[in-house]
């Protein structure tokens, strides 16, 4: 069988593991609803589990939808005008209340007058979502992480650029190169968290979809800081919206 066939075997699947999926969540959170002052707290905490692991795998089906539609070429961008700064607080709201639970200090940091970017601002969330969850994943309790934004400098120039600085166990340089590797996951027995290696991979290729580029620079026992850039954007004369982005098939 050829690899486009495998690609959408891959494809279909994802999207027949989405029914079944969804009707769990809802029967839970009918569940959750009707006995939320009469369960005991054992029960209360075997429901809450079960609910976290459907949002985990639907998390691991979303991935495995993205990697099928970079691999055939079909992954669709739409860019317009953004603000980056908006876009930032936008993924740290929504992994705030991880954060506050793991005990991490998470804060975004902006500077006035960022010029837009030209992205899909969707896609621009995912990418820093999954770098703000990895970085919480590799952080210890009382450490923190800061996601800042600012205008890129020198061979960044004509970008913005977007850092996750992490005050983590750090990874070896010899794993750096291996991190972007579709289902690749770096770390020793006592570092690495469970995760199906494909965040990073995915990130990569989402921003590099959208004209930028994605670097780690890390230490061991000295944290990590991932960055990516994205292009500012420049308003048409002749007004024109700016056109979808595709894949191109086989990029990984």
């Amino acid at each position: 069988m050829n690899e486009n066939m495998e690609q959408k075997k891959t494809a279909y699947l994802t999207h027949e593991l989405r029914a079944p999926l969804a009707s769990i969540q809802c029967a839970l959170a009918l569940i959750a609803e009707s006995t939320a002052n009469s369960l005991t707290p054992s029960s209360r905490r075997f429901l809450e589990l079960a609910q976290l692991n459907t949002q985990r795998l639907k998390y691991l089906i979303d991935d495995l939808l993205d990697l099928s539609k970079i691999q055939a070429g079909s992954m669709r961008m739409f860019p317009k005008p953004c603000d980056p700064a908006a876009l930032a607080k936008e993924a740290v709201a929504l992994l705030l209340p991880w954060a506050e639970k793991q005990k991490i200090s998470l804060t975004a940091e902006t500077i006035p007058g960022l010029p837009p970017i030209e992205a899909d601002p969707r896609r621009v969330v995912q990418v820093m979502t999954n770098l703000i969850s990895n970085a919480i994943k590799f952080t210890r309790a009382g450490g923190s992480v800061v996601v800042s934004v600012a205008l890129g400098q020198r061979e960044d120039a004509g970008y913005v650029m977007f850092s996750i600085r992490d005050t983590g166990c750090g990874i070896e340089s010899k794993d750096i190169t291996r991190l972007f590797r579709f289902f690749s996951q770096v770390g020793n027995a006592d570092s690495q968290v469970e995760g199906t290696g494909l965040g990073l991979a995915l990130s990569r290729s989402l921003v590099e979809i959208m004209g930028g580029a994605i670097r780690v620079v890390s230490q061991p026992g000295q944290g990590s800081t991932f960055s990516f850039t994205m292009p500012m954007y420049l308003a048409r004369p002749d007004h024109e919206p700016t056109a979808i982005i595709e894949s191109k098939a086989g990029q990984s």
